[in-house]
C-alpha cells in the first residue's frame, strides 16, 4: 500500500510503503495453531494404530509451517518511508513488531534518478529504482504494479520525475 502520510508543500513529503498485510498477529496464530491440531490429531491417529513412524515426519511438517508463518508475517511487517525534503530524500526500511531498521539511505534531491522498469503494461511498472551517487536501490519491491504505478505518481507530484525504461540492460565493465 502507498500511502502519503503528510506534505508540508510541493516539494515536500512523507510516503509511507507497506505490503497488504490481511491478518494480523492473533489471526496469524489462530490459523497455525488450526493446523497444528489437525495434523496432531491425524498424526496420532495413524500412531494409535500402528504406524508411529508418521510422527517424527509429523513433527517436521510442524516446524517448516512455524518457520514459514513466521517469515511470511516479518515480510509483512516492512515498511519503507521516503521522507523528501527541499535537498534531500531520505528512504528508511524497517521490519518486525518493533519497527527494528533494516537500511537507511540519503539521496541528494539534485542527483536523484527515479528509474521506473515497465513491465508487460504499457502504464504499470515491474520495478521502481532510485539511483544517484549515493548508489541504485530498488524501492517497493513488495508492492503490486498498480501500486507502484501510484507510487510514481505521488513522486511526480513531488517534482521527482521518473525515466520510464522498457527494460535494464547488463553492461560489462
Amino acid at each position: 500500500m502507498v500511502t502519503e502520510v503528510g506534505r508540508t508543500s510541493y516539494r515536500s513529503a512523507c510516503i509511507l510503503l507497506q505490503p497488504n498485510q490481511s491478518l494480523s498477529l492473533s489471526g496469524n496464530l489462530w490459523v497455525f495453531i488450526s493446523l497444528v491440531a489437525v495434523s496432531l490429531g491425524i498424526s496420532i491417529a495413524f500412531a494409535l494404530a500402528g504406524a508411529w513412524m508418521i510422527l517424527p515426519f509429523a513433527s517436521l511438517e510442524l516446524l517448516l509451517l512455524a518457520v514459514l508463518f513466521g517469515y511470511v508475517y516479518l515480510e509483512g511487517t516492512r515498511r519503507e518511508v521516503i521522507r523528501i525534503s527541499g535537498e534531500r530524500v531520505v528512504l528508511d526500511c524497517c521490519r518486525g513488531h518493533r519497527q527494528q531498521s533494516v537500511y537507511h539511505r540519503e539521496f541528494a534531491r539534485d542527483s536523484l534518478a527515479v528509474l521506473v522498469r515497465m513491465g508487460g503494461s504499457a502504464s504499470e511498472p515491474a520495478s521502481v529504482s532510485f539511483s544517484g551517487p549515493e548508489g541504485c536501490l530498488e524501492v517497493g519491491d513488495f508492492l503490486t504494479d498498480a501500486e507502484r504505478a501510484s507510487l510514481v505518481q505521488k513522486l511526480n507530484e513531488c517534482g521527482i520525475c521518473a525515466r520510464r525504461e522498457r527494460g535494464y540492460r547488463l553492461q560489462e565493465f
